[in-house]
């Protein structure tokens, strides 16, 4: 299994035992995108977070804007044409699919296919740059896992549609012609700017049914951690379901992870001890739920 470098605040390990993407049907030789999904109901679930882009990296935020993960790519990551040697990215685009579309996992699953520049110097010492775009488009979950490798580029202009048919979950995406390569003036130097392209249909591995999945929001009156400020010792409540388990984690105001913790269903807090902790406001968080307490 492949998988993409990356930086966490917690690190998980874990491993992905089978893609659950499978390809069902091609509609061929589609002219300029002409084809509609009519009648189906279409699919789109929450995922309750930012995910911010930033030169090879994505940044995933809670909906409190504490970073929690960072996915960072490499060029190796992708495929590109043979005659095409990129040495730094251009950009990446990505859409994120859900958390339980593409599988039934909890994580978070996006589609991500990349450009790139290959720059050089030629005989009289001049920087030229080619730039040039992937030939294969991924699905990576948030811990950076390749999930499914579509092995051909994935047009975004037009959209991936998640629809169901029956108790099916089916993604639509449309393949493009072949890589384009342009040289240092901008001239395309290889690929078809008039080609047709093909609707692929894909069989999904996900759980998702907007009327009977089980979310979980921050009750009201959600108890405060206490006492606060504190210079010793601060409880830290929390909720879970029966039989649940989770990761508690503290951070400082700059998002650097401090401390993780396991917790489970049979307690309801645990006791933080602060006396090493400098003076500042910190912020713990697990399953969404955040709270903010002050050391004195």
């Amino acid at each position: 299994m492949k998988k993409i470098a990356i930086t966490l605040f917690v690190i998980v390990f874990c491993v992905i035992s089978h893609a659950q993407v499978q390809l069902i049907h091609s509609f061929e030789n589609v002219s300029n995108y002409a084809c509609s999904l009519i009648n189906f109901e279409t699919i789109s679930e929450p995922v309750e977070c930012y995910v911010i882009g930033q030169d090879s990296s994505f940044h995933i935020y809670n909906p409190n804007f504490v970073l929690e993960k960072t996915i960072t790519f490499n060029l190796s990551d992708f495929s590109w044409h043979p005659d095409f040697h990129p040495n730094i990215f251009r950009n990446i685009d990505f859409t994120p699919v859900g958390r339980h579309l593409v599988n039934a996992d909890d994580k978070i699953e996006m589609i991500v296919n990349a450009s790139a520049e290959e720059r050089y110097y030629n005989g009289y010492g001049e920087e030229c740059i080619r730039f040039g775009y992937s030939t294969n488009t991924i699905i990576i979950n948030e811990d950076g896992d390749i999930v499914h490798d579509f092995g051909h580029k994935i047009y975004f202009g037009a959209g991936e549609v998640v629809h169901k048919v029956g108790d099916q979950l089916r993604l639509a995406v449309w393949t493009s012609g072949p890589p384009y390569l342009y040289d240092e003036s901008g001239y395309l130097e290889y690929g078809n700017l008039m080609y047709s392209t093909s609707l692929n249909i894909y069989a999904l591995g996900g759980n998702y049914n907007p009327s009977t999945m089980i979310t979980y929001t921050q009750p009201r009156g959600f108890p405060n951690p206490y006492p606060n400020p504190s210079r010793n010792t601060v409880t830290l409540p929390y909720t879970l379901q029966p039989g649940e388990t989770s990761q508690l984690r503290v951070y400082n105001m700059n998002g650097q992870l401090l401390e993780t913790f396991h917790i489970g269903s049979d307690f309801d807090k645990i006791l933080l001890n602060v006396s090493n902790y400098p003076k500042g406001t910190y912020i713990y968080t697990y399953n969404g739920v955040s709270k903010k307490f002050v050391v004195q």
